[in-house]
């Protein structure tokens, strides 16, 4: 199954193919400056310097990834939730949520198919549950597992013992117990 391609134009293209006001362009803009995508409002952006034209247009013609549709479409649902023309609206954020959610499902049977045999390392000797969690987060992003690492932090936190929050960890990194001395002496052998 091939992954279809959402960019910001392509939301905005749906408010304009549904007739939608203006107030749904702005509170697309208003969503993409809420997460932190754009500098400034891009309406100052795309008229201001050739630096900030250059912004705006990266990011309106950057691809996004299925959290972001999600996001940006739910900012939107919020903002827009009491307009009149919301009824309108809810069908085109119906259908971006699914493409994200379609793109999510991609993601995650790649990730199956392509998934790493060997957990990575992480060293917990001498550290508290909250440095042991954080450690395991971090050899997880290290390896490019970043929605591991959400995953295993949501459901640590969750449990109600060390060793039911050690075990949740040891799904995702394999732990070890070594001083810095014994890692120096492996290093050299």
């Amino acid at each position: 199954m091939k992954q279809q391609i959402v960019r910001i134009n392509d939301i905005r293209e749906a408010t304009y193919d549904a007739f939608l006001d203006t107030e749904y362009r702005e509170a697309i803009a208003h969503s993409i400056m809420a997460l932190g995508y754009v500098s400034d409002s891009p309406l100052n952006l795309s008229f201001g310097t050739p630096k900030q034209q250059k912004e705006i247009k990266k990011v309106e013609e950057k691809p996004l990834d299925s959290n972001q549709i999600s996001e940006i479409i739910h900012l939107m649902m919020y903002e827009m939730r009491n307009d009149f023309q919301y009824g309108k609206f809810k069908p085109i954020a119906l259908k971006f949520l699914d493409i994200s959610e379609k793109m999510r499902n991609i993601n995650k049977e790649n990730k199956e198919n392509n998934k790493i045999k060997e957990k990575p390392k992480c060293n917990i000797k001498g550290a508290t549950m909250i440095e042991i969690i954080g450690l395991a987060s971090k050899a997880l992003k290290e390896n490019n597992m970043t929605d591991e690492s959400r995953e295993m932090i949501e459901r640590a936190t969750k449990s109600y013992s060390y060793d039911e929050a050690l075990d949740i960890i040891n799904e995702y990194v394999e732990t070890i117990y070594r001083s810095k001395e014994q890692e120096e002496e492996e290093e050299f052998e």
